[in-house]
């Protein structure tokens, strides 16, 4: 089939306009991240490149013959060429678009390449990324307090890049807006610094504590209760309330919660684990013994036998009728699996005589090898 040419390029663009569409949809944050990478890349590209990895000791030399490449096309395309590896399609749409943006740093502004790159291309040009402690479409300024964003106890919201609320994501132990509170189960620590708060964590009881000691609770958790005797939380057994588990579960209690656990197979209620727990009637297939206990019934020692054919295999709680033509199948599949396995030794012994008398010259030796082992062969079937 010929292809038309006008329709392979009209092809060819929309899969490259495609790809362009697909990396322009994606978040700010995944973009300035792409644009990181690219200019790090490019800086790292840019220092392996530089006068110092062509040392040979003669300065000289190096100023006359290397001065050129300094600012060359080729040491610019020797920098760009593995800046994006071959599946990093974002990459190499954002490098196409940067590209003469960065030949121009590359020829005019090396001095201030290193420090500033990322500012101009990401920041100013591209418009992925924000400065630091900014966020947003503007870059505003991320929340502070005593010159620390979020208080230094948390982040701050999309910071770096243009999206994101600013608002701050606290640390696990603090809160407040500008997480400069602590969280419920922490306690204030006293600090040589003023103007920051650092939280401990209250002992695993407490709610809210003054200090880390089990009596320092001042309220406590969910599944304690206070003891105003001992200045404790003390932990709740819910077990002792009616109804929390479903019939055929028992309740364990563990600090602060409990958790339900299910019955014996032997019962239909119970008070604990094992059989010997079992509370009224036993399951269907057990019955109570002499110590109480609820024990499997064995049914195959009933009279008559609850098999009217074949042969009666106890089971838990049950039995099983197993027909007779089964077992004898076992047997036989059991007995063809050991001729299996005899035929296979005896053809390995076979062949192994035979190929040995064969290099040997024995020739009358590797036909008596193959008759035996075939004799052998037809006495075993």
């Amino acid at each position: 089939m010929k292809i038309n040419p006008i329709a392979l390029v009209y092809i060819i663009f929309l899969i490259s306009f495609n790809s362009i569409l697909c990396y322009k949809s994606k978040s700010k944050s995944h973009q300035c991240n792409v644009c990181r990478d690219l200019v790090d890349n490019f800086i790292k590209g840019f220092k392996k490149t530089s006068k110092g990895n062509f040392g040979g000791g003669n300065t000289d030399w190096e100023d006359r013959k290397l001065g050129s490449y300094v600012t060359s096309d080729i040491r610019f395309e020797e920098i760009i060429e593995n800046i994006c590896s071959s599946k990093e399609n974002d990459c190499h749409n954002l490098l196409e678009e940067q590209e003469e943006n960065l030949l121009d740093w590359f020829k005019k502004k090396q001095k201030a390449l290193v420090s500033e790159l990322f500012s101009d291309i990401c920041i100013a040009k591209a418009k992925f990324c924000c400065p630091r402690n900014t966020y947003g479409s503007e870059c505003s300024q991320c929340p502070q307090l005593n010159g620390h964003v979020c208080s230094g106890n948390g982040n701050c919201d999309g910071e770096g890049t243009r999206e994101g609320t600013g608002k701050c994501k606290c640390n696990r132990e603090y809160a407040g807006d500008l997480c400069s509170l602590c969280n419920s189960g922490f306690y204030p620590k006293t600090t040589n610094d003023a103007n920051k708060t650092e939280c401990a964590e209250c002992h695993f009881s407490c709610l809210a504590c003054s200090g880390p000691e089990q009596n320092s609770c001042l309220s406590c958790k969910s599944g304690w209760k206070f003891n105003s005797e001992t200045s404790l939380c003390d932990d709740i057994n819910e077990c002792l309330q009616e109804s929390k588990c479903s019939q055929d579960e028992y309740c364990e209690n563990t600090e602060g919660s409990f958790a339900c656990r299910k019955c014996d197979a032997a019962c239909q209620e119970c008070a604990g684990p094992g059989a010997d727990k079992c509370i009224g009637q036993c399951s269907k297939g057990f019955e109570k013994g002499s110590d109480s206990s609820c024990a499997d019934i064995d049914e195959c020692q009933q009279d008559p036998s609850p098999c009217s054919t074949g042969q009666c295999v106890n089971r838990p709680g049950s039995y099983e009728c197993q027909a007779l033509n089964d077992k004898n199948k076992n047997n036989k599949k059991e007995t063809n699996d050991h001729q299996l396995i005899k035929r296979s030794f005896v053809i390995g012994v076979m062949i192994l005589c035979m190929l040995s008398s064969y290099f040997a010259r024995q020739y009358f030796l590797t036909a008596l090898s193959f008759l035996f082992g075939s004799l052998i062969l037809f006495l075993l079937d």
